[in-house]
């Protein structure tokens, strides 16, 4: 009785959990914390051994078990005690474990000279308390923006804007905002740019407090960079009046400037105006094209053929013709990559009987058109171009490069029969079933225009119909 030293190797010895747990309770009960605790730690009860170890203070022991338990109390526990030692670095670790943030927040900063982990920790986490910690010792160290972003993150707005006003720091205190600013908020930040002069700032504040006249109002003041943003502050708020006073500006009725047209097209969607931006775009592609931006007018069309699409409206007709033509012209050159010469000159053919439409570039299409044609086997057309480009207006600037073989091309006319239509399929019209030729997509029976495909050009089938999965365009 009392060989405490023999009773605790005896129980070691038989090596049974529930023997060495039964023995560890009972010298608990005894007050010895640290044979008790050695018996728990060999029974694997180790929230038990590490809570007698840490009574007992006998913190090495309690360190290599720390890892292995997940009660927060005990970590908190350890974490306090090694703090009162100096050890902070495992202090941060024990509370980590404990899931205390703040003390983290605070040891980070007072004791371990971390800043930049307390800092991401608040980010992270959002800890209001750990918030105040860093913004407060951001000031201290005269890290004004920091200061202003954790004020913020504390929920301490009121104090965040002072301070961001006081040392001109608005554009961290709009950051920490967000999508989450009160109209009252933007007032303020507005009122300081419009103070500064910084106006477009000032409108940008304005329009998110829904101050749409203010707003406006000082867009057109700064001037032409700032129009598309006028432009959605009046898509936004859909008042006549700020519509009227924008188309004003944009016709240089207010500064006898008039702006690009584009901008009265992207007016007119910010409003949901589809059909009166069609009406504008196909204004600007014609204009385009006269100017030789063939791509840049195509792309204008497409775009606003997927706008009326989108809102089920149809589309204009004298629009799609451009967008066809322009489409036509714009696929030649992959056409001949792709070595078809035949699709390539049928497409150039439908250019160049609206050739007017393209006066930019006139002799360089119709020699494109005649070199196609040879090299497609449709001599009838090569030779009618051949003998357009031969006409006073526009031999002088046919390329010296092909001017010769035209000459030749012109000197020996075909026979009178096309070779076209053998080499042209006839299909049935999608509408009423006629059949015409392939290229063509005004059906001269029931008068329907088909669709074109986006690949090739040619008339679209009823029977083999698909669509562009990038653009929905039919394919």
């Amino acid at each position: 009785m009392g060989d405490l030293p023999r009773g605790m190797q005896m129980a070691f010895d038989l090596n049974d959990p529930a023997v060495c747990r039964d023995c560890a309770a009972v010298l608990h009960k005894m007050k010895q914390y640290v044979e008790a605790a050695q018996l728990y730690e060999a029974a694997g009860s180790y929230d038990q051994a590490a809570s007698l170890y840490i009574l007992d203070l006998n913190f090495d022991a309690a360190a290599p078990l720390m890892a292995k338990i997940s009660t927060p109390k005990l970590h908190l526990q350890f974490a306090k005690a090694k703090e009162s030692r100096g050890s902070y670095q495992d202090a941060l670790i024990a509370y980590e474990r404990a899931r205390d943030l703040d003390s983290m927040v605070r040891i980070c900063l007072d004791n371990l000279n971390q800043p930049q982990k307390a800092f991401q920790l608040v980010r992270e986490t959002r800890l209001a308390s750990g918030a105040e910690r860093v913004a407060e010792y951001c000031r201290k160290n005269g890290n004004i923006s920091g200061a202003v972003e954790f004020l913020l993150l504390a929920k301490n707005t009121d104090e965040a804007f002072l301070l961001a006003e006081r040392q001109d720091e608005m554009a961290t205190f709009e950051a920490g905002l967000g999508d989450h600013g009160t109209q009252q908020q933007h007032r303020a930040i507005a009122k300081y740019y419009e103070q500064r002069n910084l106006l477009a700032n000032a409108a940008k504040h304005y329009a998110l407090c829904e101050e749409y006249p203010t707003a406006l109002k000082l867009y057109l003041k700064v001037g032409e960079k700032e129009i598309d943003h006028a432009i959605e502050v009046v898509g936004k708020a859909r008042n006549d009046s700020l519509t009227h006073t924008l188309i004003d500006y944009l016709m240089g009725e207010t500064d006898n400037v008039p702006k690009d047209a584009n901008y009265v097209y992207r007016l007119h969607k910010a409003l949901g105006n589809y059909m009166q931006a069609a009406g504008t775009a196909h204004i600007i592609a014609k204009q385009e094209q006269e100017m030789g931006n063939y791509k840049q007018a195509h792309q204008l069309l497409f775009r606003t053929y997927q706008d009326l699409k989108s809102q089920k409206l149809a589309l204009p007709q004298e629009l799609w013709r451009r967008l066809m033509l322009l489409h036509s012209y714009v696929i030649v050159k992959r056409l001949v990559k792709a070595g078809d010469h035949h699709s390539a000159a049928i497409m150039l053919v439908r250019v160049a009987k609206n050739i007017q439409q393209f006066p930019a570039h006139i002799v360089p299409i119709l020699t494109s058109v005649v070199i196609e044609c040879q090299r497609a086997k449709m001599p009838g057309e090569s030779y009618q171009y051949a003998c357009t480009l031969m006409k006073p207006e526009y031999r002088k600037d046919v390329s010296e490069q092909y001017k010769k073989k035209i000459e030749n091309i012109v000197r020996k006319p075909p026979p009178e029969v096309d070779q076209r239509d053998a080499l042209e399929a006839s299909l049935p019209c999608m509408y009423c079933s006629f059949n015409f030729a392939e290229s063509q997509l005004d059906c001269l029976n029931c008068k329907n225009i088909s669709p074109f495909c986006i690949a090739s050009g040619m008339r679209m089938l009823r029977e083999d119909w698909s669509n562009c999965p990038a653009c929905g365009f039919p394919a």
